[in-house]
């Protein structure tokens, strides 16, 4: 796997050098950039705003389940996000800089990463977004990271996204029976073994391989 220091990509604090992966629509034209939430990204006005209505949005289809706030999404991104060595999250900005959206990866180690945090906020004129967003990304974690598999984890009964990501070639791997439970106003979801489950719906692992991946599209990966 390739060595890309996660931390320093975060700790950039020169706009200028942030790291933006350029996302490219299916005739190889540029529509927009995954910008990398970097500590010189942190003050743009209405970053945290966007990020933490997003969240709430999407509240959902996470396993933890809470009233997002602006003063909570901050700490979270200085105290969890920026420094984990495991973990990376864009921003999906258009060639104007208007946010449509953000984009992550976690779990980061030797031979793969993960999808996280996939969240369209925003409508965009930009046809099959998400799509594109997610090539880019695969793009990067083979290319770039020299990830050997590319995984996720989603609600059994999100179909929308199920179809997005069998779009980009996902497959499921694994189904896991999930636990919900309350507790000082949140709502968490656990997996658990198929005896105690009681959320009606289960965590879909799903994942794929880089030699599937760069099969069904040898001209991106090379």
């Amino acid at each position: 796997m390739t060595q890309v220091d996660i931390v320093s990509l975060k700790d950039n604090a020169d706009p200028a050098g942030r790291l933006r992966l350029p996302i490219r629509d299916d005739r190889g034209r540029h529509v927009g950039d995954l910008q990398c939430i970097d500590r010189s990204m942190l003050d743009e006005p209405g970053l945290i705003d966007d990020l933490t209505t997003w969240r709430n949005q999407s509240m959902p289809f996470f396993l933890t389940q809470f009233s997002a706030t602006e003063e909570r999404t901050r700490r979270w991104l200085e105290t969890i996000s920026l420094p984990a060595a495991d973990r990376i999250l864009f921003v999906i900005c258009d060639p104007g800089g208007n946010r449509f959206g953000n984009f992550g990866l976690c779990n980061i180690r030797p031979g793969s990463a993960e999808f996280d945090n996939v969240i369209r906020g925003r409508a965009s004129e930009i046809r099959n977004l998400m799509f594109h967003c997610g090539m880019t990304m695969l793009e990067w974690m083979f290319s770039g990271l020299g990830v050997e598999t590319a995984e996720l984890h989603v609600f059994s009964h999100n179909e929308k996204a199920i179809g997005l990501y069998k779009r980009l070639g996902f497959a499921a791997a694994e189904s896991l029976p999930l636990r919900r439970t309350e507790e000082d106003g949140m709502v968490k979801y656990s997996v658990v073994d198929r005896s105690q489950a009681n959320a009606g719906f289960n965590y879909l692992r799903m994942e794929l391989p880089t030699q599937r991946f760069r099969q069904a599209y040898p001209t991106l990966t090379g």
